[in-house]
């Protein structure tokens, strides 16, 4: 039995409010755990009488400051349509979840007509957004080893050019 959405005394008949939430999960999560994690939260927008827009993974990331002993976070974006009730049964499920860091939900706007907002949501994005991407740490390794063998080029370089006009006569 689903229960009648929460509406404000204010808002247009047959609208909803459009809000994003931006949400931190473990960095030891796997591909196919952050699916899961997914999969479960869509269940709860449309259990809670909300519909889901848009879905994007902004890969890992490293925290300004540890967070559950995490230096490091998988920060997924979410924009959904729904009421006030769907907001609290939404948090509330990314409260008890263990693999949620921190997560963030702003009101981006009021008496949106659901189908005027099309849903970008696909099995294929779903996929995609499960991908944890590169670690920022290992990133960083590589760019810093192709500096330093680019350096050392030129280094080398430089003292072949000086080499070669020692060797020329004047």
């Amino acid at each position: 039995m689903t229960q009648p959405a929460v509406r404000s005394y204010r808002a247009a008949r047959g609208t909803m409010r459009e809000y994003e939430t931006v949400f931190i999960v473990r960095p030891q999560l796997n591909q196919s755990m952050i699916l899961d994690l997914v999969k479960r939260l869509v269940g709860v927008l449309e259990k809670a009488g909300g519909r889901l827009i848009k879905v994007d993974s902004w890969g890992t990331r490293i925290l300004a400051y540890p967070i559950g002993h995490c230096t490091k976070g998988i920060y997924l974006y979410w924009r959904y349509l729904g009421g006030s009730d769907t907001v609290a049964e939404f948090e509330r499920n990314l409260r008890n979840l263990d693999t949620v860091l921190r997560y963030h939900t702003v009101k981006v706007d009021e008496d949106i007509v659901p189908d005027a907002r099309p849903s970008e949501v696909t099995e294929d994005l779903l996929a995609q957004v499960a991908d944890p991407g590169p670690d920022p740490e290992e990133v960083a390794r590589q760019k810093a080893e192709a500096a330093a063998r680019e350096a050392e080029a030129a280094a080398k370089a430089e003292q072949e050019a000086k080499d070669n006009e020692q060797k020329e006569p004047s």
